[in-house]
């Protein structure tokens, strides 16, 4: 069984900055999720930072393009110790395919993100797509793991149906995390983290409630309280 863990979303634009965060909560044993403002302003600098201050790290770039670019920027992350990489489930078979092709023989785990957590009903229609969010979230996240993808990113709300469509075992990481689902932000399919885990969430990504709090360790403090519960 995967062991359940929070990430931290790193989503701040200034090393110094982040690098006071990752001091705030040290103490924990913890996967840092860093995105595109950290990594294209400082690239290998913000994941050696992570990386000596003991976390895990996790690269949030969603790559999408011709398989042989993605394969090579696969090959890229694997060069840089990270431990997590996010590749976009609709870039197709054979990229997919090409991004386990250039991590075998590595520790890094390949995440597929489906469909993005600020996506609500009206994004099917403006792709022109016949499927609902869920049967989307789910035929992508399907065609990942039969490629070889280690995990899947989605909501909550996807997580049960994939749990129950696909057969194999997969790494489940579910951003839109919050101890209320009344403070939403930009994010419009939020859950706890209690309904998180009960639909079998492995990782929970939990960012502004974190980063952006006054005590950053007691607000941390609270969710970790819940996954012990759990």
């Amino acid at each position: 069984m995967t062991e359940k863990r929070i990430a931290v979303a790193l989503d701040v634009r200034d090393i110094k900055e982040a690098e006071n965060i990752l001091k705030d909560i040290s103490d924990y044993r913890l996967i840092i999720k860093i995105g595109y403002a950290l990594f294209i302003k400082y690239g290998k600098d913000i994941t050696d930072l992570v990386k000596s201050m003991g976390f895990d790290i996790f690269l949030d770039l969603k790559l999408h393009d011709i398989p042989n670019t993605v394969y090579n920027g696969v090959l890229s992350a694997v060069d840089l110790g990270v431990n997590y990489l996010t590749v976009h489930t609709l870039g197709g078979k054979e990229m997919l395919q090409k991004a386990v092709e250039a991590k075998n023989g590595s520790d890094l785990k390949l995440l597929g993100v489906t469909v993005l957590t600020s996506h609500s009903d009206d994004y099917t229609e403006y792709i022109g797509s016949r499927y609902t969010i869920n049967q989307l979230a789910l035929k992508l996240a399907k065609e990942a793991v039969d490629s070889g993808i280690d995990g899947i990113v989605s909501s909550a709300y996807e997580l049960r149906s994939l749990r129950e469509s696909i057969g194999k075992r997969f790494i489940s990481v579910v951003p839109g995390i919050r101890l209320s689902k009344n403070k939403k932000d930009d994010q419009k399919r939020v859950a706890t983290p209690e309904e998180a885990l009960s639909f079998g969430a492995d990782i929970l990504v939990i960012g502004r409630p974190i980063v952006k709090a006054e005590n950053r360790k007691e607000a941390l403090g609270k969710f970790i309280e819940v996954l012990d519960r759990c």
